[in-house]
């Protein structure tokens, strides 16, 4: 991907804020308009330092798998004097432009099982298009865990993908960072187009981190001895908390209105939480720590 980024001269399109989330804008519903493009919120382009030359590699699309858009890249020639493809690269870290490198990324701490979403590719040739996902310490100097889905031929048709990560070290995960692409970073081809929708991080346990149908109240967050759960619904739930291995620590049935639950037993650490209704159907999920 080097001979990509000898076309950058200026300034990078870097509209991100750490936090605890791994996938900002997974829907890729917000956006924020530039000099003659718009450019996704959270996630980085090449839009910035193409569209001078009339070259917009990245933007939103309203053909949407949900919601109102969809991210749509293509890779693009740009003329002389560079006469290269630039593909329409996209991450949620820092593209560098004296080292030609992404860096960085969002700052995030669990060990989810795999990487999905939503996918459309119309390649040219036997061009590739692909979303790869690291996770890694703070200084973003070790790979913990890595994650990669190739997708060598078309699909017209919206596709849920999945790609599992692969750990490499039992060290903690302290930063992610997401890199789509419609093409091969080595050699992309002129024309190839990718969308992707409704990324998210699933755990091995089937929560996905994305999912919020209701706004349950979980809280003190952190905690200690007790938690208390506000549920927003006419009926009861149930309520299934795991510890970040994907492990059940506890299932409970939630009541109208606030129930208490006592945790005094838990271990410190962080712990992931799904809602259910009856039926078995998700309803809300999150994470909650508990400090001793």
């Amino acid at each position: 991907m080097k001979k990509l980024f000898t076309l950058i001269f200026s300034g990078i399109v870097i509209n991100y804020s750490a936090s605890a989330q791994a996938l900002p804008n997974p829907g890729f519903e917000n956006w924020t308009a530039g000099s003659g493009y718009d450019n996704p919120n959270n996630w980085s382009t090449l839009n910035a330092s193409t569209s001078f030359l009339g070259i917009i590699t990245v933007s939103k699309s309203t053909d949407a798998h949900s919601g109102t858009y969809s991210l749509r890249g293509e890779t693009k020639f740009i003329g002389a004097p560079f006469n290269q493809a630039a593909p329409a690269l996209v991450t949620t870290g820092t593209i560098n432009t004296n080292t030609q490198l992404i860096e960085g990324g969002i700052a995030y701490s669990l060990r989810p099982d795999s990487v999905a979403g939503w996918m459309k590719y119309a390649p040219v040739n036997t061009d590739t298009g692909y979303i790869e996902v690291l996770l890694m310490n703070a200084n973003a100097t070790d790979t913990v865990a890595r994650a990669k889905f190739d997708q060598p031929v078309a699909a017209s048709e919206w596709f849920r993908f999945s790609a599992p990560f692969v750990y490499q070290s039992s060290d903690p995960v302290e930063l992610s960072r997401v890199i789509l692409l419609p093409s091969s970073g080595y050699s992309p081809v002129v024309g190839s187009v990718v969308q992707f929708d409704d990324l998210e991080f699933v755990f091995t346990t089937g929560i996905h981190e994305n999912n919020s149908k209701y706004a349950f109240s979980v809280y003190p967050n952190p905690a200690n001895e007790e938690l208390f759960i506000k549920n927003p619904l006419t009926e009861t739930a149930k309520m299934q908390v795991y510890d970040v291995t994907g492990k059940k620590v506890n299932e409970l049935n939630i009541g109208l209105n606030t129930t208490r639950i006592n945790i005094s037993t838990y271990s410190s650490g962080v712990y992931l939480y799904t809602f259910t209704d009856n039926n078995s159907e998700i309803l809300h999920t999150g994470k909650f720590a508990v400090t001793r």
